[in-house]
């Protein structure tokens, strides 16, 4: 049965509980917390163990780490005297993150990837960094940007600029080209490549920008 994350467990007449503290699934490259619980059986009598992945803690409360895909198993075990006897088992499926959305300052965001979206250019000229992040879930995910390709076209001219930042971190040339942008002037974010915590690298879609 799973009732709000929580994965109960009926097993030799005792009821016990695993809940996977901010999702009902486990994700590659992250600790992702999990708290036991057991009827009649206080935190220090519990010994738990897992099998497809990292276990640390103790107690009631415990960290899950893995390295991949696939299914985990969180076993319980009751200590009596200098004996174990478990009491109860659940599986997990583990998974990896999804894509992350590429951001500059307040533009970017799943909800208009791809799509040409009106942009301050204060605001963008006075930006040090574009990230990615993850959408939709409680975790604090950190991707780092490896690279990205800027094309800036002049809208008075219709020539265009390219260039080609290595890290998160702007480079001085492209602020520079920032600096100057003119109503609708267009830029587009292009070849974005980030990698998550799991070391998966990630092609993010373009984000492209028209100066308002």
């Amino acid at each position: 049965m799973i009732f709000a994350s929580l994965f109960f467990y009926q097993a030799f007449a005792q009821q016990i509980a695993v809940s996977a503290d901010k999702d009902n699934l486990f994700y590659v490259g992250v600790d992702n917390p999990v708290t036991v619980t057991a009827e009649n059986c206080t935190c220090r009598n519990l010994i738990v163990k897992t099998i497809g992945g990292r276990l640390t803690g103790n107690g009631c409360h415990y960290n899950f780490y893995a390295n991949e895909p696939g299914q985990a198993y969180i076993i319980v075990y009751k200590k009596t005297g200098n004996k174990l006897k478990e009491i109860g088992r659940n599986a997990f499926r583990i998974k990896r993150f999804p894509e992350p959305s590429f951001k500059i300052g307040s533009y970017g965001g799943s909800y208009h990837l791809s799509y040409e979206r009106k942009a301050n250019k204060i605001e963008i000229a006075n930006q040090q960094f574009v990230r990615a992040e993850l959408e939709g879930t409680d975790f604090e995910v950190k991707y780092s940007i490896d690279s990205f390709s800027v094309n800036i076209i002049y809208n008075d001219s219709c020539k265009s600029r390219s260039f080609l930042n290595v890290t998160g971190k702007i480079s001085q040339q492209i602020l520079d080209a920032f600096s100057v942008l003119k109503k609708d002037d267009i830029v587009i974010f292009y070849k974005i490549s980030a990698i998550g915590p799991d070391r998966l690298r990630w092609q993010l879609a373009p984000l492209v920008l028209t100066i308002e």
